[in-house]
């Protein structure tokens, strides 16, 4: 099974008994009180939806309900869509590019999240955009990362920096960044290693990137993009966090 097929399965087996909860709490609930917002807490929770979210999204979906004078499950139901949709439509989702300067890129995540698969979209993009795009292989562990992105730097139309498998990630990304600016390149996108965040040495090895990065480009990386497979639930906030 491939990365999305698996993807699609877990969000499919987690759409589906969120949704088959918040149906048989809602089905024929003609009267709404204390205990079903307690119950919808608690299915919320056991979701993976996080306490204090969760606490947040019941207390809006009771304010919104009252407001409306909802007195069905199929009504709070609504709302709860509602303001679920509201929680999550926030933030920027432009990237921070930098016209006409080099804009450098770092991407990170733990093992499988699909880097490098996220790295071949992106710089297709870039390139279909018109700009010059350069990938720097810094994933210099895992068996045929090397090879994976040359793969995808070929379909973008890309240029890739490489070095052996098993070099200094570090001195993969400084000759990244020369090259990018030596071809005058729009953006350079550097692939890493999957590491845990409680990896301490691979996340001094991430520090050692961003630090290479920055002797060159005090504002490097402009972005960093943590790449989570979306089924992860609360572990996900602890990978972002750090």
């Amino acid at each position: 099974m491939g990365f999305f097929d698996k993807l699609k399965a877990g969000l499919a087996r987690t759409r589906e008994s969120f949704v088959s909860k918040v149906n048989s709490l809602v089905t024929g609930r003609q009267h709404i009180d204390e205990e079903f917002y307690e119950e919808l807490e608690e299915i919320l929770i056991q979701s993976d939806v996080g306490v204090e979210t969760s606490l947040s999204l019941v207390e809006r979906v009771r304010k919104a309900a009252k407001e409306r004078k909802a007195s069905s499950g199929e009504e709070v139901k609504e709302i709860l869509k509602e303001e679920i949709q509201q929680m999550l439509a926030v933030g920027d989702p432009a990237l921070n590019l930098q016209p006409g300067n080099l804009t450098v890129i770092l991407v990170v995540g733990v093992n499988g999240a699909g880097k490098t698969t996220t790295i071949g979209k992106l710089a297709a993009g870039f390139t279909r955009e018109g700009k010059k795009v350069v990938l720097a292989a810094a994933d210099t562990f895992r068996a045929a990362a090397i090879d994976q992105l040359e793969v995808w730097a070929q379909r973008a139309g890309a240029q890739l920096i490489k070095h052996q498998e098993g070099s200094d990630p570090a001195a993969v990304a400084f000759d990244g960044l020369q090259a990018a600016r030596a071809r005058g390149a729009d953006v350079l996108l550097v692939d890493t290693a999957g590491r845990l965040q409680n990896k301490k040495n691979l996340m001094h090895e991430l520090n050692k990137i961003v630090r290479v990065l920055q002797r060159e480009i005090p504002e490097a990386p402009h972005e960093v993009l943590l790449v989570i497979d979306a089924t992860t639930g609360q572990n996900a906030l602890s990978q972002a966090l750090i």
